[in-house]
Formats: structure tokens, C-alpha cells, sequence
């Protein structure tokens, strides 16, 4: 692991990040099984101003941190009267060593107000990306979600938000659906789902699913991946899901 500051940063900062990133990969990669040593060249670019981190990231992204597959490569903003401890970019990368990725191309936006295209390396689909990373946030951090300025469980989100949620699957299990939701509708949804697949079905059926969907797949076909790997249907899937999540 290689972690680059950008800005003034104290000797006692720089340790407490580089600690901070080292348990967090082993907690991550012990919880979804898999070889630290896979993770061994990620680069970290840490930026004291968003403005920093939005122009040096490839995909000028206004996130204060981005995951960049290509490079295995987080771009982060964060200042030290911050948490050091932010495992979600980091489980998007673990998660791009479970398969030989496969190249996507995308007009993004950017924090400029403009679009860029670009071709990027996937494993799996955005869907269940952040579906992963958030569910590991829960489940080994007891970390909670933020949007609309609050932190809350991601199953709370969901059942506060039950009458909303996106099902069928279909609407939702590609880029092009998941945009189109609000991130406080779909994204708690798909982290409470991908939370109760794991905890459900365990680590390595949930690997096993997540390298088959692609981006470049139908929506139909990427369903029946789900259907087939868990063997039951969608419906039956949902409905276990709003049983132990909603009530």
C-alpha cells in the first residue's frame, strides 16, 4: 500500500491515516475472504481541499473520494479533524480483484458541470458495487448511511422508504436505472439487500454472483444471475428480503 498527501499534513496525521488504511484492508479482506497480498500495490491520493482531490482525480468527480479501478487507486479529500476511517472506497477495490474485469465506456459527469467519456475497468454492476460497500460498512464497521444530511442504518432507510423502493430488480440492476433513482432510495436498498444476501447466503455465494453481472448484460439477464446463483426467483428473494428487513 502507497499513500500520497497532498497539502500540509503533521507526521502524527500521516500515521493516523496509514493505520487507519491498513486495518480497515484487513478487516475488509478477512470479512469477504480475501488474499491481502492481492491488495498490496493500492495507491491512496489524499488531498487537503475537495478542489485538490476533484482536479487531480481522472473522472473529476465531485465525491470527496473515488475508487479509480484502473490504477487500484483511491483519491480522497480529508482533512485530520476528520475520520480517518472511510473502508468504502477501499471494499470497491477489494472487490475488483475477485474476477478479470471487463472494460465499460461512459459519459460521466463531473464536478465542473460537464461530461466526460471515459472507458474504465468493472467487475460487476454500479448496483451492486455500492450494494457491497455499504453492506460492509454495517457489517464490520457499524457504520451508518448518510443522505439528506443524516446517518442513519441502511435498513431504516429502507423502512422508512417502503413504499418507494424499486422492484422489480430489472428497473435498477444496471447504470442506466440505478441513475435514474434517488441515491436516498436506491442506494439504502441495495446496500440492505446486498447485506441481507451475505448475512443470508454467505460471503462466497454472494462472490460468486457479484463477478457474473455485468453492466453489458440486459437487466433481465442479470436477474436471472441472481436467480440462478441463489436458486429462487426474484419475488421469492424480495420477499424473504422485506420479511427480515421490513417486517
Amino acid at each position: 500500500m502507497k499513500i500520497n498527501f497532498h497539502g500540509t499534513y503533521s507526521e502524527k496525521d500521516i500515521r493516523l491515516f496509514q493505520d487507519a488504511q491498513n486495518s480497515d484492508l484487513v478487516e475488509i479482506c478477512r470479512y469477504l475472504k480475501t488474499d491481502t497480498n492481492l491488495l498490496k500495490n493500492i495507491r491512496f491520493e489524499i488531498f487537503d481541499t475537495r478542489e485538490k482531490k476533484q482536479k487531480a482525480d481522472p473522472n473529476h468527480s465531485v465525491s470527496r473520494a473515488s475508487a479509480r479501478f484502473d490504477e487500484m487507486a483511491v483519491y480522497r479529500f480529508w482533512l485530520p479533524k476528520n475520520d480517518p476511517h472511510f473502508p468504502h472506497e477501499t471494499t470497491h477495490l477489494v472487490s475488483h480483484t475477485w474476477t478479470k474485469p471487463y472494460l465499460l465506456t461512459e459519459e460521466l459527469d463531473t464536478a465542473y458541470g460537464t461530461k466526460i467519456k471515459k472507458t474504465f475497468e468493472m467487475v460487476s454492476t454500479s448496483f451492486m458495487q455500492e450494494g457491497l460497500a455499504i453492506a460492509v460498512d454495517d457489517i464490520v464497521f457499524s457504520r451508518k448511511l448518510l443522505e439528506d444530511r443524516e446517518h442513519k442504518p441502511v435498513d431504516d432507510w429502507c423502512r422508512e422508504k417502503s413504499n418507494k423502493l424499486p422492484i422489480p430488480l430489472t428497473q435498477v440492476i444496471n447504470l442506466e436505472g440505478f441513475g435514474s433513482v434517488e441515491n436516498k432510495i436506491v442506494v439504502p436498498f441495495t446496500a440492505s439487500l446486498s447485506k441481507y444476501l451475505l448475512q443470508s447466503f454467505g460471503v462466497d455465494k454472494y462472490k460468486k454472483m457479484y463477478v457474473l453481472m455485468k453492466e453489458t448484460n440486459t437487466p433481465e439477464i442479470n436477474v436471472e444471475t441472481i436467480e440462478k446463483v441463489y436458486g429462487l426467483k426474484e419475488q421469492q428473494i424480495i420477499e424473504n428480503w422485506k420479511k427480515s428487513v421490513l417486517g
